[in-house]
């Protein structure tokens, strides 16, 4: 291994573990926070990946983007997700500094409106749920422009509709206080994601999303241990659909099962690289692909315009016959430089793209406030029972942002979070709201008897006296 190579690699290593070290010391550090999220993304991806690329010689991705890093090249990417690691930790502790203290009284009961609102909003959403499993059962047509998979025989919001079973599923846990009829469903609806066999991350994400929600209700900080027994089983799922999406179709018609197939004779090092050197966790090897192909070969930066995607993605294909393929400006697709397709720019490889270093640091600090904020408000906001099923659900879906970067977190929260907010527009449409109906002028100091009426929930006593000071 070349000296360089090995001095890079000792400093990732040290510099994660001294950025952990401050996380702990800054007594911010529980399950909740965003950054316990990337420090374990950051640490796969980042740290523990180019390990195994220079000690075990991982390097089918190499192969199959046409493109062999240089030793610069290589510590420049380990500088450059260093260096977002350190500024989206510093940013987001100073911004979403909060207190972690659960309220001592246990969380209080859903009310007869937010169980009806719950249920009426499921049953508004089975039937897109259903008709997006039936149309999705053969599997989806497209194709791939510059890069970029394109539906041609469907629409991909009704496509995507199956995504909104995992909040609804969550939200029924908490109302129910996590009884033990909730396990059918749950166990359902992962057997139909491993039916199905593509998108694996809903398995993940909804694994991550249930303990969450778990971890807020009975009020403790970090993950319990039997999360961790299950999370196993979920991870080797998550393997053997990677390398075989029918697994488990093949398995129901009788048809052997092979995740692998491994050649006579192949050597333990051949047999670990052959199942774990795979695309799910080489943001390492992509950020390579950028730094070495921004700005030298592409002679431009992209300046931040893939953003603007968030603005004509939301229109559908089928009504705009002339929409763009991604981002409505390209300045340069990776594509013309070797073979990019399919593969994730991660977060920092996004911001690099933006504006090298400037793009980095400025994205990671953006990052970093939104995430900061967030925190901080779900503290504040803990016994808000739907806020907080809000924010544990894009919570969830960070490790898919920290992977693909750019806008991909915006498409995979409508289906997650759209349920949440229908559900509180029922609520409201349900519920008691007050009516105002004349104005009274009071002189100063004067008091009002508030009289508990017949029908109405009173609030504390029946009986309660309010002081009112005129204008």
């Amino acid at each position: 291994m070349d000296p360089l190579i090995e001095l890079a690699l000792a400093s990732q290593v040290l510099v994660f573990f001294m950025v952990a070290a401050v996380y702990l010391a800054a007594r911010q550090a529980s399950l909740f926070h965003p950054l316990t999220w990337y420090l374990a993304f950051h640490g796969i991806v980042f740290v523990l990946r180019p390990l195994l690329v220079f000690v075990l010689n991982f390097d089918a991705q190499f192969t199959y983007m046409e493109f062999y890093p240089s030793p610069e090249i290589s510590v420049l990417a380990l500088a450059a997700s260093s260096t977002g690691l350190v500024v989206i930790t510093g940013v987001c502790l100073a911004c979403g500094r909060a207190r972690l203290q659960f309220p001592k009284a246990p969380l209080s009961a859903f009310s007869r409106e937010e169980i009806r609102g719950l249920l009426l909003t499921t049953l508004l959403f089975l039937p897109a749920v259903a008709f997006s499993i039936f149309t999705t059962r053969n599997g989806i047509e497209g194709e791939r422009i510059g890069g970029v998979y394109v539906n041609t025989n469907s629409v991909g919001y009704l496509n995507d509709a199956q995504f909104a079973l995992m909040p609804l599923l969550c939200a029924w846990l908490v109302v129910t206080r996590f009884h033990w009829l909730n396990v059918g469903p749950s166990l359902l609806y992962v057997g139909y994601r491993t039916w199905f066999g593509w998108s694996r991350w809903t398995i993940l994400l909804f694994l991550v999303l249930a303990v969450a929600v778990y971890c807020w209700h009975q009020r403790i900080r970090w993950m319990p241990l039997w999360s961790v027994f299950v999370a196993v089983p979920c991870l080797l799922l998550f393997n053997l659909l990677g390398h075989n999406r029918d697994a488990l179709k093949s398995y129901l018609q009788g048809i052997p099962v092979h995740s692998v197939d491994f050649s006579p004779g192949m050597t333990t090092e051949g047999r670990i690289k052959k199942r774990f050197d795979g695309p799910d966790f080489a943001n390492f090897d992509s950020l390579a692909f950028i730094v070495a192909m921004v700005p030298a070969r592409t002679e431009t930066y992209t300046y931040g315009t893939q953003y603007l995607q968030l603005f004509t993605e939301p229109v559908p294909r089928k009504l705009w016959k002339g929409k763009p393929v991604g981002a409505p400006i390209s300045l340069f697709n990776l594509n013309s430089y070797g073979n990019f397709t399919g593969l994730t720019n991660s977060l920092c490889g996004d911001g690099w793209m933006s504006g090298g270093w400037i793009g980095l640091v400025v994205t990671m600090v953006l990052v970093g406030m939104l995430l900061g904020w967030a925190h901080g408000w779900f503290w504040k906001h803990v016994r808000n029972k739907i806020g907080v099923l809000f924010y544990l659900t894009g919570l969830a879906m960070l490790p898919q942002w920290y992977r693909d970067g750019s806008i991909s977190i915006a498409k995979f929260m409508l289906w997650n979070w759209l349920p949440l907010i229908v559900w509180v527009t029922v609520n409201w449409a349900l519920g008691r709201r007050l009516v105002h109906s004349y104005t009274l002028l009071l002189p100063r100091g004067a008091a009002i008897p508030v009289i508990h009426l017949p029908g109405t929930r009173p609030n504390g006593r029946t009986k309660q006296v309010v002081s009112a000071t005129a204008n």
